[in-house]
């Protein structure tokens, strides 16, 4: 009995010792080092992170608060992305068999996201399997869809994505599912196609298949009262993203509440609606200049 007591009490202290410098490295790792260079590590080439603060969390992981991305070659001048809070959790368990799996969920734009990333490898190639749902993102608060300080669509983007990158950022392949309830066409000075009023829909649901090779496929759909908006087409991705090139064939319908508006893009792209009142159009041209037509 003697014996076994003090190998319990071998057991007992180790365990201590153990949890306790894990507890030790966990308050007192250099966070503002690691900080500076995830900050580093990410800004380069006409890519800017900025990170406000990063902070260990409980379960064991890490928090980071006011996380801004800016890509130039998307916004120049505004954050392409901007998070307010961001959890990220890895599975330790996974770590210890040399595997990378990781749990985030971020608070942002007055909604909420949240996922898991996983490092494999695909013959032979790394590569980071990303999975995220996305609920109630207010899209009026993105920086790309307003414009002197006024958003020209409004409505609470749902949705899901999956994609996997390489590691130096490439696109494998993806899908992205999404659904905007209540959304709105507001228009804005200055945009392409000026709108005489809002131009709202129940729903729009869209969906976007993209690989390395083949460029993409875009599907979108806003119907309301009275309103069916259809589209469908290609993408083909270049560098700057900005430049990459969209053929979409699109049909709109609506017999009373919104028939100004078919009749005014029946005369831009100079082409009358069919029997059934069905105005065909076609966008197609690079992301930074679409051209609108038949």
């Amino acid at each position: 009995m003697r014996i076994r007591h003090i190998i319990l009490q071998i057991v007992a202290y180790t365990l201590y010792a153990l949890v306790a410098f894990g507890v030790f490295v966990y308050v007192l790792f250099p966070y503002d080092l690691l900080q500076q260079r995830l900050v580093e590590w990410v800004s380069q080439e006409g890519v800017q992170l900025v990170l406000t603060r990063l902070r260990p969390a409980f379960p064991p992981g890490l928090r980071a608060e006011d996380i801004r991305l800016q890509v130039d070659q998307l916004s120049p001048s505004d954050a392409t992305m901007s998070i307010e809070t961001l959890r990220v959790h890895p599975e330790w368990l996974a770590l210890l068999s040399r595997k990378m799996h990781l749990h985030f969920e971020a608070g942002l734009y007055r909604g909420r996201l949240e996922g898991e990333a996983h490092y494999t490898k695909v013959e032979g190639v790394p590569l980071w399997d990303i999975k995220t749902r996305f609920t109630d993102l207010d899209v009026a608060q993105h920086a790309l869809l307003r414009k002197d300080d006024k958003a020209f669509i409004r409505g609470r983007l749902s949705g899901d994505s999956a994609v996997a990158l390489t590691s130096d950022g490439q696109v494998q392949e993806g899908s992205v599912n999404m659904r905007v309830q209540s959304m709105a066409l507001i228009g804005a000075q200055g945009w392409q196609w000026q709108l005489q009023r809002e131009i709202a829909c129940d729903t729009l649901q869209g969906e976007l298949k993209t690989t390395a090779k083949q460029g993409g496929t875009v599907l979108l759909t806003c119907q309301g009262k009275d309103l069916l908006l259809d589209g469908r087409g290609t993408v083909g991705w270049k560098t700057p993203l900005i430049d990459s090139q969209l053929n979409m064939r699109g049909q709109i319908r609506s017999e009373e509440a919104y028939k100004q508006e078919v009749d005014l893009l029946a005369v831009l792209v100079r082409k009358r609606p069919d029997r059934g009142g069905a105005l065909s159009f076609r966008l197609q041209g690079p992301l930074r200049q679409l051209r609108l037509g038949a």
